[in-house]
């Protein structure tokens, strides 16, 4: 196992999920990935038709937040466990993103983050987890968030 992908959807999730990739890390001398997946870029021409000019500003700095904040745990973790981390953004699809970066990058392992839900919440939107294990042909580790 040389390379872990750690999939962060929020902040406060995020300590959770590379710790537990550090230690996997630390045990096979691997390198983490730490990416985000966010929308699709909206500097994208024909993408700007579709709103108002402060819509796409506002959302080009939330990007420019988002990468900086990745970059900043990459790293720290680095800096602090002497691993090899590299962070990432990336628009697009969450689940077609995942793949293509496994892929890509020859992941040996991705950690991402699950929330247990009700009953109800589960009838009536897709399973993400599920659909990603699908997609996937290494091992995922779901870890609870809570």
């Amino acid at each position: 196992m040389k390379n872990i992908l750690v999939a962060v959807d929020h902040k406060k999730d995020a300590e959770i999920l590379i710790s537990h990739s550090v230690k996997i890390a630390k045990l096979n001398n691997a390198k983490i990935w730490i990416i985000h997946v966010t929308e699709a870029d909206p500097d994208d021409f024909l993408a700007r038709e579709a709103g108002p000019q402060y819509v796409y500003d506002k959302r080009a700095e939330e990007r420019k937040v988002e990468k900086a904040t990745i970059e900043k745990w990459a790293d720290d973790v680095a800096k602090e466990h002497n691993i090899v981390v590299e962070g990432r953004l990336i628009e697009g699809s969450g689940i077609k993103s995942i793949k293509k970066l496994v892929d890509e990058c020859n992941i040996d392992l991705v950690v991402a983050g699950h929330k247990k839900r009700n009953l109800v919440y589960g009838l009536f939107t897709s399973n993400k987890k599920k659909d990603l294990i699908d997609e996937l042909k290494i091992p995922l580790l779901a870890v609870p968030l809570g």
